[in-house]
């Protein structure tokens, strides 16, 4: 029988097309079959928790396949990590059980926004966070992301060729904090996202912060149902997906923790 193995895969986004397979463009997933399939001889089918867009980072995304080779999988970590580029890493790998779903069985997500928020931009961090100049006023925006927690139609927070059948989510938490002066980081956890679903939360919350909009703004939104209704998308490369909750975690705590962003204190 196939063994089923979770990888956690780390990634820069930067120069990717996103996760999902695209032909004659690079990609997440292109990238770690052509791995897997070098290990294993045999062309992998992958099933990743969640799909990133272009430009999106993911300090740990799940990814499931499946192989019948005998591997111990400390040798995957070992053998992927010697193929793969450096833009991508597999923190662990763990053998799961056979009713393992990599979607269905987890039970959230959370993501994070994170702006450089100084007068001047930043070489080391303008890959990894959105430059806004202007002050950002961290209650407002806090108070208006309080308006998003709970379980609502976001309609208005989605891409406008966003394919979900349902546009129901709950969110549990809309924060923004700022523990470097210059760094803002948004955090949004949820159920699951809608595509682009983030990035217009955040700019959203950003109109809000920079004193264009009410904080009243948010629900007003919310309640529209409608994309014209809230703020503008914000640039990919702020967002990283942070972690997938699944319970139990399948994954060693450390792993999670890890990044290969740089330090505020590099600037």
């Amino acid at each position: 029988m196939a063994r089923p193995i979770l990888l956690l895969v780390q990634f820069d986004g930067t120069d990717f097309h996103g996760w999902q397979m695209q032909q004659s463009l690079r990609t997440v997933q292109g990238v770690l079959s052509k791995a897997i399939q070098e290990m294993l001889e045999v062309a992998p089918t992958l099933y990743a928790s969640s799909r990133t867009d272009a430009g999106v980072h993911a300090r740990g995304l799940p990814v499931l396949f499946y192989t019948d080779k005998d591997i111990p999988t400390h040798g995957f970590e070992k053998g992927l990590n010697s193929i793969t580029p450096p833009d991508v890493s597999i923190l662990q790998a763990v053998e799961v059980s056979d009713d393992f779903n990599v979607r269905t069985s987890a039970n959230g997500k959370q993501y994070c926004y994170r702006i450089w928020n100084a007068r001047h931009a930043a070489a080391l961090q303008s890959r990894y966070a959105w430059h806004i100049p202007y002050t950002l006023d961290i209650d407002a925006m806090n108070e208006a992301g309080q308006q998003l927690v709970g379980e609502f139609d976001f309609s208005s927070f989605r891409a406008t060729g966003c394919q979900a059948r349902s546009t129901q989510r709950r969110i549990t938490k809309v924060h923004a904090s700022q523990e470097h002066p210059a760094e803002i980081t948004v955090t949004v956890e949820g159920n699951a996202f809608l595509q682009h679903m983030v990035r217009i939360i955040v700019g959203t919350l950003v109109e809000i912060g920079r004193g264009a909009r009410r904080v009243e703004w948010m629900a007003e939104a919310l309640k529209q149902r409608d994309r014209t209704a809230a703020g503008p998308t914000t640039p990919p490369h702020g967002l990283c997906l942070e972690r997938v909750h699944y319970d139990p975690c399948p994954f060693s705590p450390e792993h999670w923790t890890r990044t290969h962003r740089p330090s505020v204190d590099s600037v």
